[in-house]
């Protein structure tokens, strides 16, 4: 930081330059915030890890078929009233793994991830057109 003088002009040059980050600091927040609401209009990938059964190309995402089979049964199985550890055991049976590694009762908060059902929730806006629904 800049050697500021610890005199009366010091203490307005301060305040000016923490008021110019902080304008910084709340513009660059909007722009990325209107950055990703643009590109998920357009059906776009916006970053991270696609959840299991999904890959992206392109920005694009698509079903990665072997995977959705498996969230398919992983759904249908628990809608079935059988519990996580057995399902669990089932998958692990077939020699199924989730990233390289067995399954873990974590990797079931899918169960509740809407991405699966083609809905995507950033802030107060609902984009339908970046999933494409793997379970009805």
């Amino acid at each position: 930081m800049e050697n500021i003088p610890d005199t009366p002009e010091g203490i307005i040059l301060e305040s000016l330059l923490e008021g110019m980050n902080q304008y910084y600091s709340v513009e660059l927040a909007k722009k990325v915030i209107r950055g990703m609401r643009e590109s998920r209009s357009k059906g776009q990938f916006t970053g991270g890890t696609p959840p299991y059964g999904y890959f992206v190309k392109n920005k694009k995402v698509y079903i990665k078929e072997d995977e959705a089979e498996i969230v398919k049964l992983i759904f249908e199985r628990k809608l079935a009233g059988i519990e996580v550890p057995k399902i669990i055991q089932e998958i692990h049976a077939m020699g199924v793994l989730h990233r390289g590694r067995p399954f873990l009762p974590n990797a079931f908060d899918m169960l509740a991830n809407k991405l699966y059902i083609g809905i995507d929730q950033y802030k107060n806006d609902v984009y339908t057109n970046i999933y494409p629904p793997i379970i009805d």
